[in-house]
């Protein structure tokens, strides 16, 4: 009897899965989603995927369809809000692209920057909504929630402390040195800013504390928050006394100073003197006199000083 031999049976193949996703696609996805989620309507969510070429493609995801027109307006706004960041995107009605980082992108996130660290350096309408205590009456509640609420209502109205928190933990890098750099640039502004809206919220605090105390003592509102107010304005103020008193050359336009911030003006406010103009001592006839012995030189009034 003949035996056929067993034939070689092959080993089961297993089919590769789908790669894990990098960590970097995975945090820049959870940042793009705080971004697109805070445009959306309420109520409305937002699909966040990777895309096979290398991105992220974004869509509205609702049980319901979204009328084209609707559709086209959010992801426009998805996109703009997202491109502020600094990525490189391109929408339509059906879904938002986010590609890689943009040259164009990142500098218009650089200029905004400096604009909003500009626009930070003016506590004056901090001080007045903070001590006007958000419309909220110090014997409705306890004074403690008083101040939360002011402090939340200014946060509120600066912005960024929202839109930097997006970005918490992402850590954004590149292959490319000029992007490298521009990164670097926008990260160092951003530490800028978010150091500036601390201290517009600890001056909010500290206000909106003021008074409360001044009201419990006086149990007149409007004459807390006007003593506050003025007691204030010293060191709210203090960099501009400081730039009166600098002697600043005739056109000068006082770029390049350092920004000033809320601990150095309230110190820059309790120094004595301050915005007392320099008293230039008079000419004496021998000070301006021309000097004699070189013959061709004639000595000017500025350069004899």
């Amino acid at each position: 009897m003949s035996i056929e031999p067993r034939a070689r049976v092959a080993q089961e193949r297993v089919l590769p899965g789908p790669a894990p996703m990098a960590p970097e696609t995975a945090a820049q996805q959870r940042v793009v989603r705080r971004i697109c989620a805070r445009v959306a309507p309420e109520g409305m969510d937002v699909g966040v995927a990777e895309l096979p070429p290398g991105g992220l493609q974004v869509w509205i995801d609702t049980p319901a369809p979204v009328g084209e027109q609707e559709s086209w307006v959010l992801h426009h706004r998805m996109a703009r809000e997202v491109a502020l960041v600094g990525w490189h995107c391109e929408a339509d009605a059906d879904r938002l692209l986010v590609l890689g980082w943009s040259a164009a992108c990142l500098h218009n996130r650089i200029r905004l920057l400096q604009s909003g660290l500009r626009r930070l350096t003016d506590f004056e309408p901090t001080a007045q909504r903070a001590v006007q205590l958000d419309g909220r009456a110090p014997d409705d509640e306890p004074a403690a929630q008083v101040v939360s609420a002011v402090c939340a209502s200014i946060e509120r109205r600066l912005r960024w402390p929202e839109r930097l928190a997006e970005l918490d933990g992402f850590e954004r890098s590149s292959a490319l040195p000029h992007l490298q750099l521009l990164l670097a640039q926008v990260a160092g502004l951003e530490a800028k800013i978010a150091g500036a809206c601390q201290e517009h919220l600890v001056m909010a605090r500290v206000l909106a504390r003021a008074v409360c105390e001044h009201y419990a003592r006086h149990s007149e509102l409007g004459r807390a928050q006007r003593e506050v107010l003025a007691e204030s304005r010293r060191w709210v103020h203090a960099s501009s006394m400081i730039t009166g008193s600098a002697g600043a050359r005739p056109g000068s336009t006082g770029a390049g100073r350092p920004h000033m911030g809320l601990a150095e003006r309230r110190i820059a406010a309790s120094v004595i003197n301050h915005g007392v103009p320099r008293i230039t001592p008079a000419a004496t006839p021998a000070a301006v006199a021309p000097r004699t012995g070189y013959p061709g030189f004639e000595e000017t009034e500025e350069g004899a000083r």
